[in-house]
Parts: structure tokens; sequence; C-alpha cells
């Protein structure tokens, strides 16, 4: 088992990235939202690995960090869960934002990334569950309880309004925060641009605190 790789980046491929480990090119598939967070071409790069080989095709998936690498681990698990979706659902929920879904049962949350059904996402929550709530309880971390405007907004536009805030470089729980206020000014009835906007004032005002 291959648990890290430490060397230089040649340049994104169409997974992924490639790592130069002293003149051999590593392919390393990777979530979409870790690629923005690596260093340019050029840079060392560690990335934590995890080897999967299948029809005779040896693929390595990298990750940020430890705990996002035993995430996809533990994915893989359940039953229908590969490497593909595996990635998938990381590369839309951190690794403690995950625990926290499965934890509360969340089913809505993970049936809103593409390829994970209603079937999937209910097995993931039965099957995860208690192991999601030892890891959270070995680390310390705090299992926060779903709001009411969560609750309410859990659906498509939440979720898309909560993509559009992250890619434009805002952390996870400062923007959760910004668009809980943006629902709770701008009704439920408010459309895509109207959340992205509202919520976009409060991060630029550093309003992002509940009341």
């Amino acid at each position: 088992m291959i648990g890290y790789i430490s060397g230089k980046i040649l340049g994104p491929w169409d997974r992924g990235i490639i790592v130069d480990v002293n003149g051999i090119g590593y392919e390393i598939q990777m979530p979409s939202s870790s690629l923005a967070n690596l260093p340019s071409s050029g840079n060392e790069v560690t990335v934590f690995t995890h080897l999967v080989w299948k029809d005779d095709t040896l693929s390595l998936y990298g990750f940020e960090t430890i705990e996002a690498r035993d995430m996809f681990r533990l994915l893989m698990e359940v039953s229908g869960v590969g490497p593909g979706l595996a990635l998938k659902i990381l590369s839309v929920l951190s690794a403690g934002e995950l625990l926290q879904i499965l934890v509360r049962e969340e089913n809505n949350r993970l049936r809103a990334i593409h390829g994970v059904g209603e079937k999937t996402a209910a097995r993931l929550c039965i099957d995860l569950k208690e192991k999601a709530r030892a890891i959270l309880a070995k680390r310390q971390w705090y299992v926060e309880p779903a709001s009411h405007i969560e609750q309410v907004a859990a659906g498509d536009l939440w979720n898309d309004a909560l993509s559009a805030l992250t890619h434009l470089g805002y952390g996870s729980s400062e923007t959760r925060a910004a668009l809980a206020r943006a629902f709770a000014s701008a009704g439920e009835s408010a459309g895509l641009e109207d959340l992205v906007k509202k919520a976009l004032q409060f991060l630029a005002k550093g309003h992002t605190k509940q009341a």
C-alpha cells in the first residue's frame, strides 16, 4: 500500500494531477474541490493516497489530508459505492461535513450529489452512522444540530448556492453562516441569484455569525 507521495507537480491531467518522484510520474486522481488548493506546477506537494487494483489496472487516488483519505476508504465499505462515486462525494463535501451528515442521517444532502440515488444515500447513513459517530467522538468534533433554515433549504437551492459561493473561494463554515442569513433575509421563495448576492453582501461585511 502506498500511504503518501511527495514530489513535484508536473501539471493537471483530466482527472487529477501528475506528481514527479525521482523521474517517475504518478497519475493521481483527486477530488475536484482539492485541485484548486494545490500549489502550482513545478512546486513540491505531498498527497495522501489510496491504491485501487481493479481489472488488472492500478489507480491512485489522492487527498490533501489523512482524514479525507480515510473517509474515502470508509465510503467504499458500503455496497454499491466504488472509488468513482466516493471521489464525487468528497468533491462536494469535506470529511468533517460528511461525518456530520452521516450522523444526522441527512439523506437529502447526499441525494443532492450527482450519482447518489435514494437507496445509496439511505445505505450510506445506515451503514456508516455509528462509525461516523465514533470517529467524531474520537476526534472530539462537535456534531452541530441542523438549523431550521438549513433543514428548509437543504434541497437543490441550498446546495447550488453553497457550491457557487465555495467556488468563489470562501470557506465552508463562513459560507454556511452567510447563506443561512441570506435565506432568513430573503425568504424561502428567493431565487439562486438573489441568495448568492445577499450571502456575498454578508461575507463582504463580515456578518457571518448566526444571531
